[in-house]
């Protein structure tokens, strides 16, 4: 008997299908988080419309609860793969938390990359 007389086919089950989309979904999010990570950083340090010590401003007392939840981001991508989001770490400054939820600029990087 040849192959070309009796084709393979391969049964997609439901288990198989919930799976691939599970794949799917994981892989999507964690490249929406380091998307996420890496834009954030750019559009906070490396902003040519807002300096950080103006946008910390905008951000007011929200601005360390902000840095927070992007530093666990960041410390969650970097357990995973830390070469994800050297980009958007190249770009960070220093910076100083506040009692009253604000933050302000320290230092920022000279001559950050260009990220695009």
């Amino acid at each position: 008997m040849s192959i070309l007389d009796n084709p393979v086919v391969n049964e997609i089950t439901p288990a198989i299908r919930q799976a691939s989309q599970i794949k799917q979904n994981v892989r999507v999010t964690f490249q929406s988080m380091v998307m996420a990570f890496n834009q954030g950083s750019k559009q906070f340090w490396n902003n040519p419309q807002a300096s950080p010590s103006q946008i910390t401003s905008a951000l007011g007392t929200d601005a360390k609860e902000v840095f927070e939840l992007h530093a666990k981001l960041g410390a969650l991508i970097v357990q995973v793969r830390p070469e994800a989001i050297q980009e958007g770490l190249a770009l960070v400054g220093q910076f100083t938390y506040n009692e009253d939820g604000t933050v302000t600029i320290n230092a920022t990087v000279p001559n950050p990359p260009v990220v695009s």
